[in-house]
């Protein structure tokens, strides 16, 4: 008999669906109003359907009554579990067309940043797969609140650095924070190499378990690390002119190619141990230039000459996509963000079609996104 339930992923949707699927209320796809409209048939799923929109904060109507310096403030609360990333993209964008050069200092220090930033929202999403060993999941936890309090002693913000400014960044860690910084890379290391084995044991079970394939990435659209599991190699970040990843030699993109929920986790988990490695390269740079000037002087007033922009950037969760209209006034008049999480999600329609219902915990938790960066 084919059924059809409205199944909410936070453990606090229980009045508006039917269902709520019990997971980690870490996790980060459970912060948000996200739901799905999900028919299966003697347990199998047959039809799904993402129903988004119900935490839409008008942030791009928002932009349009802010001056670009204030722009910044809003274009760090979508990916929140990588605000970072919000922040660099769109001075990107204004630093390339206004035509201010960024400081070398700053460009290594957005490159750290961006790399910590990767390594906690990827270990957001490990610690917020349903595993059944308890002790993986605690871990993992553990290991990014390291990372977390080590940036808020940096920032004072355990989610919204601002520390990006137009023209480079507001101000430089000490080298005591960086030096500490490097011990807690190297601890990284170390940690995964005593979770590696209860890791892979335990995501054999999700072996050719909710596949995508590499032409499904390529017709949805999807980027980030869903689309290299599934072999599909595409990153932004080395292509960067303004970032120092073509400097970095521990750089490369880790490629998986079976598209399975254990291929996403895998795919996570090998990112993080390389993003440790550009943390650890980036630091003697960063300690190197650390009394140099981080920013430049920049006019009262940032006027965009008029005309159509965009910009991408690479998040932890994809490419991320800018397009400004300008008309040469000190507010956007247009600013549109594409964010990864919303291909993402939209593919759950087809990754899901017919897979076990009992499995709809691990597909999902395996397709990272956030809410905030769908419902912009």
């Amino acid at each position: 008999m084919e059924t059809t339930q409205r199944i909410g992923l936070s453990p606090f949707d229980t009045l508006r669906s039917d269902a709520v699927l019990a997971l980690p209320g870490h996790s980060p796809v459970t912060h948000g109003m996200f739901q799905l409209d999900v028919t299966s048939e003697d347990g199998q799923i047959t039809k799904a359907t993402p129903i988004l929109g119900a935490m839409h904060r008008g942030a791009e109507k928002l932009f349009e009554s802010r001056d670009y310096r204030q722009v910044i403030g809003l274009a760090n609360r979508h990916e929140w579990l990588s605000a970072f990333s919000g922040e660099v993209g769109i001075a990107q964008l204004l630093e390339r067309e206004i035509g201010i050069d960024v400081p070398l200092s700053a460009r290594w220090l957005r490159t750290l940043i961006l790399e910590i930033n990767r390594i906690t929202s990827h270990l957001a999403f490990l610690s917020g797969f349903p595993w059944q060993d308890a002790e993986i999941e605690n871990e993992l936890r553990v290991l990014r609140e390291l990372f977390v309090n080590h940036m808020r002693s940096y920032t004072g913000s355990r989610m919204h650095p601002m520390l990006t400014q137009i023209g480079g960044m507001t101000h430089a860690p000490s080298v005591d924070w960086l030096e500490a910084l490097a011990k807690l890379s190297q601890r990284t290391d170390e940690k995964f190499a005593s979770l590696n084995l209860d890791i892979r044991n335990e995501l054999t079970e999700f072996t050719s378990v909710g596949i995508v394939t590499a032409e499904q990435i390529n017709e949805l659209a999807v980027s980030g690390p869903i689309a290299r599991a599934s072999g599909v190699a595409v990153d932004l970040r080395k292509r960067s002119a303004t970032l120092m990843y073509s400097e970095l030699s521990a750089f490369e993109s880790p490629l998986h190619s079976e598209g399975d929920v254990s291929a996403r986790l895998q795919q996570l988990l090998d990112e993080v141990l390389v993003s440790a490695k550009l943390v650890s390269e980036c630091i003697p740079q960063c300690i190197a230039l650390n009394d140099e000037n981080v920013n430049v002087l920049i006019p009262k007033v940032l006027r965009v000459p008029e005309g159509e922009y965009e910009h991408s950037i690479e998040t932890p969760l994809g490419i991320a996509s800018w397009f400004l209209k300008s008309t040469g006034d000190k507010y956007p008049y247009r600013l549109k963000l594409r964010p990864a999480s919303l291909h993402s999600a939209l593919a759950l329609s087809v990754v899901l079609v017919g897979q076990k219902l009992e499995h709809l915990p691990q597909i999902v938790t395996s397709m990272p996104f956030l809410t905030g960066d769908i419902d912009r």
